[in-house]
């Protein structure tokens, strides 16, 4: 007898798909996620949900997982300057889209990962970072290949994507996107010597 596999986009994937999907409605409608509500939005029995996450908290870090940690291509417009603008364009975009922005709420609601969770286990929070951690650690690691001087992947994060998921969380008003993007860009691109030389001059 021929062993069965799992063929990839099969019924395993569609519930997967449908219960990720399911979870940013209800999340951008601000109801309550329950198994139950996001079974019934989903078309599925609770009952498999139940089985495959667990629990509401195991389900907003795989849809997390799904939503932010893929690594997408990123921009390649051939200068650090140019990948970071995009890069960032884009993030502004994405996390003011209501799906995206009530996931980042829930995530960092949720808080993170029990004490004693098994290895590999990431609080939603992390999972929401780890596709933005690997984008800007190839953005950077193209910077270098061409000659150009770099920020660390983690002065990237703490710069470019933290501000922006940090507005975005607690609603704060922030000037136009390209205003934003340029001010944040030029944080990264500038070396500090130079800012604080900048910042000097404006005393």
């Amino acid at each position: 007898m021929t062993p069965t596999t799992t063929r990839p986009g099969g019924r395993s994937a569609r519930v997967g798909a449908a219960v990720h999907q399911a979870v940013l409605d209800l999340l951008a409608e601000g109801g309550a996620v329950t198994i139950p509500q996001v079974a019934a939005r989903a078309g599925v029995n609770p009952t498999s949900v139940y089985r495959r996450w667990g629990c509401v908290r195991d389900l907003l870090t795989d849809t997390a997982l799904a939503r932010f940690g893929t690594t997408a291509a990123v921009p390649d417009t051939g200068s650090l300057r140019g990948d970071l603008h995009a890069w960032a364009t884009a993030l502004v975009a994405e996390a003011a889209r209501p799906e995206e922005l009530a996931l980042l709420r829930a995530a960092v609601a949720a808080g993170p990962a029990d004490v004693g969770a098994p290895e590999g286990f990431a609080s939603a929070g992390t999972a929401c970072l780890t596709g933005r951690s690997e984008q800007a650690e190839a953005i950077v690691a193209a910077a270098l290949a061409r000659g150009e001087d770099a920020p660390s992947t983690t002065r990237v994060l703490d710069h470019l994507v933290a501000p922006v998921y940090l507005r975005a969380l607690f609603g704060l008003p922030a000037p136009s996107v390209d205003v934003l993007v340029e001010l944040l860009v030029e944080r990264l691109v500038v070396p500090p010597a130079a800012l604080r030389a900048a910042a000097g001059d404006l005393d």
